[in-house]
């Protein structure tokens, strides 16, 4: 059977890699802290395969897309850099066994080659270095209600657990894009709101709290990280959980939060 071992939440800002930061990734040193230490916690768990979602890539309206393949590649070309690219293996087996489950199951889910967008990027560019041996199964979210996607979450978790491997989900979000003037979409005092509830609620292991964010919040915090997140906590499962917050920041007007959640 199949295993669930963790949920892993990172961020995913290009300025990170020195190549595209110049020297300005140094700004987020406890966001580069985090994702040591969100490595280290996956080496330590060393799974088969890593279950990334990315609130970016082919996003659709009313589901979930998956890439499929032998490997999906990526770059940083958008970002002015041609020679930063990457190539991950998919795992064909898991991803087959969820196409058969959404498709017997008649779930909202597409499945298509493509590429890394830089959702996946990110978080890989740092992970390969660690961990190249891990395995990949690429999901973009849908603009899905909440409840939607957290119970297309568990849909994923039955489906992988009558399969074989073990696996680490990769939440890739960022949190509010407004914690600053200066920041991409400026400041909304509701950004720093969204980003509080974000991490008390990881720290506490409160599902709830995330699921019935009001949109009056979620909404005008500009963020990237929460469907994700609850994407995530579907496929982890319900039970008592343990979890704890590595970093967060949001030093460019944009929070970073690296956590992680097992169950216990």
């Amino acid at each position: 059977m199949g295993q669930i071992q963790g949920m892993f939440i990172v961020p995913h800002p290009p300025i990170l890699i020195s190549e595209l930061g110049k020297g300005r990734e140094k700004e987020a040193v406890k966001t580069l802290q985090g994702i040591e230490g969100i490595i280290e916690k996956i080496k330590n768990i060393n799974p088969d395969t890593l279950v990334l979602i990315t609130p970016h890539g082919e996003v659709r309206q009313k589901n979930l897309t998956f890439l499929e393949g032998e490997e999906a590649a990526g770059n940083l070309r958008e970002f002015g850099y041609e020679n930063i690219e990457l190539t991950k293996k998919l795992d064909r087996l898991s991803i087959q066994q969820l196409k058969e489950g959404f498709a017997a199951k008649n779930l909202p889910g597409v499945f298509t080659e493509g590429i890394l967008d830089h959702g996946a990027f990110v978080p890989l560019y740092f992970m390969e270095k660690e961990i190249p041996e891990t395995k990949l199964i690429h999901i973009s979210i849908g603009m899905l209600e909440l409840k939607v996607l957290y119970d297309l979450g568990i849909k994923i978790k039955d489906i992988l657990e009558e399969g074989e491997g073990t696996f680490a989900i990769i939440v890739s979000g960022d949190l509010s894009h407004r914690l600053k003037e200066e920041g991409p979409y400026g400041y909304d005092q509701r950004g720093v709101e969204f980003d509080l509830r974000i991490v008390n609620a990881i720290k506490r292991c409160n599902v709830l709290d995330i699921m019935n964010m009001p949109k009056e919040i979620y909404g005008p915090a500009g963020e990237c990280g929460l469907r994700p997140i609850v994407l995530g906590f579907g496929i982890l499962g319900e039970g008592r959980m343990t979890s704890q917050v590595l970093s967060y920041e949001g030093p460019f007007g944009v929070g970073y939060m690296n956590a992680w959640v097992q169950k216990i």
